[in-house]
């Protein structure tokens, strides 16, 4: 082992610091959705993913201190071969992880989009798409040499350093276009809502983290030419598992800030709020995909219009003791 320099310093303690905010937002996820009893498929399918997650992110930190992020001539050769085992095993979790994670939104996505059949056509091309790509992409790292022990100096054997990179961009390629289709399909939807400022702000936030795993994404894309230099695997591990790690950490957050929403109903996120700014009107225009909608406390006014498959909702809270919950 040796001390952590270089791109190691970087990955370690952003590995470190995804992997304790992504724990942190999926406990409370799960207590949140606990909280108003609607654990479901998405909420198990996040944990899933947060699980591998915490695998890859244990084997990338473990990874750092056999010389990740630094040239060759800095390390000895037994850990330079002990790395490479290391990160080769990470990559293969990292790409079983992305499923669960990206599937966990879509799951949650169709609850909200089925009425609408493009938006539920693109959001299950997504998940098909994602775990083929997946799939293609274990395939190809496991026949990266033969036998696979070459890679890491064990034995003697035939490998072929371009098809990493290859398969890389592949894999980016398409992890840059689910994002993208993720991060906007929300915020199309929510073009034609009324919200309050502080929802809002929410949605903001959540559309910005989707949109910056994106960019994670992307500068990873311009990295991987790094691993056609075999020689210089382990400082290439570095750079494109920085961005690794970051991609799939914000992807674990920006998934799970929607469960989080019933928080701003809290009192401490009401305080300050003036009757002008709660006594606004909020109204959906569009089909609807809302099974049914209970009126909890002491609202003024909740209006519901249905003809066919359209649907216009409106709700006004007065004095923000009352909430429209959509069960």
């Amino acid at each position: 082992m040796v001390q952590v320099r270089g791109e190691g310093v970087q990955l370690l303690w952003v590995t470190i610091s995804l992997l304790a905010l992504s724990t942190l937002v999926v406990v409370t996820r799960l207590g949140v959705r606990k909280w108003r009893k609607r654990l479901g498929m998405d909420d198990w399918l996040m944990c899933l993913g947060l699980l591998l997650y915490a695998v890859t992110a244990s084997l990338v930190i473990v990874c750092c201190f056999y010389g990740a992020g630094q040239y060759s001539k800095d390390l000895t050769e037994t850990d330079i071969h002990r790395g490479i085992k290391i990160y080769y095993i990470a990559e293969f979790i990292y790409a079983a992880s992305i499923v669960p994670i990206k599937t966990s939104i879509c799951v949650a996505l169709l609850h909200i989009v089925y009425a609408y059949r493009w938006c539920a056509l693109a959001v299950w091309g997504v998940m098909i798409t994602v775990a083929f790509t997946s799939i293609v992409f274990i395939i190809a790292i496991a026949n990266l040499c033969h036998p696979i022990t070459a890679l890491w100096g064990e034995t003697k054997g035939v490998c072929h350093p371009q098809l990493n990179s290859s398969i890389s961009f592949y894999f980016s390629a398409v992890s840059i276009a689910s994002d993208f289709t993720l991060a906007t399909l929300p915020g199309v939807l929510l073009w034609n809502m009324q919200m309050k400022r502080r929802v809002k702000f929410f949605v903001a936030i959540m559309l910005s983290l989707g949109a910056f795993a994106s960019c994670a994404t992307i500068i990873r894309l311009r990295l991987l030419t790094l691993y056609d230099n075999p020689a210089e695997f382990m400082y290439s591990a570095g750079a494109i598992g920085l961005w690794s790690m970051v991609e799939e950490g914000i992807g674990i957050i920006a998934g799970s800030m929607p469960a989080l929403r019933p928080l701003l109903d809290l009192p401490v996120f009401r305080r300050g709020s003036t009757n002008g700014s709660d006594s606004q009107q909020a109204c959906i225009h569009g089909k609807s995909y809302m099974p049914g909608i209970s009126n909890q406390g002491s609202g003024k006014l909740v209006q519901v219009h249905s003809h066919s498959a359209d649907v216009t909702m409106c709700s006004s809270v007065g004095d923000g003791s009352s909430r429209d919950d959509v069960t």
